[in-house]
C-alpha cells in the first residue's frame, strides 16, 4: 500500500501573473486573501496532508507558533519551505553563487533564517533550494568554476548550520535565468555528493524534468540509489516550457510509471502539487491534481507492481501498451 503524502504548493494559490497580464488573470479581492483563508480552503479539498510554504519577513508567515497553530487546525503539515531568494531585484544576479560575495553574504542570511524557521514547525519540513536566479544568460558572461564553488562551500555551511533541517536542490534547466545552475536533477545529484552531507537531497519537480526532455522515474530511481529522493512536486507541461498544468492533463503512462518507482523504491515522503493556475479555479485545480495522482497510484496495484516488474523486464512496449490499456481502460 503506498505511503505516499500529498501537499501543495501555496504561493501560486493566489493571484496569477505574467508579463502579459500584469495587472493579475483572477480577481483583484484574491490579492487580499491571507495564509489563514488558503489554508482554511486547502483543509476543505480533503485531500492533502500538508503545505508547501515560505517564510514571509511579516504577517502570520514570519512567525512557526502562528503556522504551527493555522496548520494543526486544519489537520496539515508543512511539507517544506521555500527561501524567497529569486523574486527581489538584489537576487537578478545569483543568490548562493552569485560573483558578489555581499550578495552571497545575504542569502546566507535569509537561508539560516528560513532554516531556524523550519527548525520550530511541526514535522521540521525541508528547505527547498529552488535558486531560480542562479546561472547565466551569456557566453563569456560568467566564471562557472567560482560560480560551483561558491554554491558548493555555502550549501555545505548551510547543511553543518542544522544536520536535522534537509536542504533539497530542485533542479530546472531554465527560467529566470535562460541556462540554471541546477539544471537537471543529475547535476544537483553531482553537487549532493561533493558536498558529502547527509541532509542534502533533491526535489524533483515533474514538469522540470520533461521541460529537460528526461524521464521522471529514472530521475526517481537514480536519486533514490544514493538516498537523496527527499521531495517530490508535481504538475505537467508541454515540454517546451514550465507550463505548471494540472496533474496528468496531458501524460498517463509516465505518471503511471512515476508512481511504479515511487513504490519500488519505498517513497514515503510528499508529493506536492506544484501548478500554476492563470485561468482556472486553483482550489480545484490542485484537487484534480491529487485525484488523478491517486488514481495513478492505483493503477499500480489494478495492474499488479509484480506485473509491471515484468513487463519492465521483458520489454516489449506493444505488450506494455496492451496490458495498460486492457487494465485501464476495461
Amino acid at each position: 500500500m503506498s505511503k505516499i503524502k500529498y501537499s501543495a504548493i501555496i504561493g501560486s494559490l493566489g493571484q496569477t501573473y505574467d508579463r502579459f497580464m500584469k495587472c493579475g488573470y483572477k480577481d483583484p479581492e484574491l490579492d487580499k486573501v491571507e495564509f489563514p483563508d488558503v489554508i482554511k480552503n486547502l483543509e476543505k479539498m480533503q485531500v492533502l496532508q500538508g503545505a508547501d510554504l515560505y517564510q514571509a519577513p511579516t504577517g502570520p508567515l514570519s512567525d512557526p507558533d502562528t503556522v504551527n497553530e493555522i496548520l494543526t487546525k486544519s489537520h496539515l503539515e508543512a511539507s517544506s519551505v521555500l527561501p524567497l531568494v529569486f523574486g527581489e531585484r538584489r537576487w537578478q544576479k545569483g543568490s548562493l553563487s552569485a560573483a558578489d560575495p555581499e550578495i552571497r553574504k545575504a542569502a546566507m542570511k535569509l537561508i539560516k533564517q528560513n532554516i531556524d524557521f523550519n527548525a520550530k514547525l511541526v514535522g521540521t519540513p525541508s528547505v527547498d533550494l529552488w535558486l531560480g536566479q542562479d546561472g547565466f544568460d551569456y557566453p563569456l558572461q560568467t566564471n562557472y568554476s567560482k560560480q560551483w564553488d561558491y554554491l558548493i562551500k555555502n550549501v555545505r555551511e548551510l547543511a553543518d548550520y542544522n544536520p536535522k533541517i534537509k536542504l533539497t536542490f530542485e533542479g530546472k534547466i531554465r527560467e529566470p535565468r535562460n541556462r540554471s545552475l541546477v539544471d537537471t536533477t543529475m547535476t544537483a545529484l553531482m553537487m549532493c555528493m561533493e558536498i558529502d552531507r547527509p541532509n542534502v537531497g533533491v526535489a524533483i519537480d515533474t514538469g522540470h524534468v520533461f521541460q529537460s526532455q528526461q524521464n521522471v522515474a529514472q530521475n526517481i530511481e537514480i536519486a533514490a540509489r544514493y538516498g537523496k529522493l527527499f521531495m517530490m512536486h508535481a504538475n505537467d507541461n508541454y515540454n517546451l516550457w514550465d507550463d505548471d498544468m494540472i496533474v496528468g492533463s496531458l501524460r498517463l503512462t509516465e505518471y503511471l510509471e512515476m508512481f511504479y518507482s515511487l513504490r519500488k523504491v519505498n517513497y514515503d515522503g510528499f508529493v506536492s502539487v506544484d501548478i500554476f493556475p492563470y485561468r482556472e479555479d486553483q482550489y480545484e485545480a490542485t484537487k484534480q491534481s491529487v485525484l488523478n495522482m491517486k488514481k495513478y497510484d492505483e493503477a499500480v496495484d489494478r495492474i499488479g507492481f509484480e506485473r509491471l516488474g515484468e513487463l519492465i523486464d521483458e520489454g516489449d512496449p506493444c505488450n506494455m501498451v496492451k496490458v495498460v490499456r486492457e487494465a485501464l481502460f476495461k
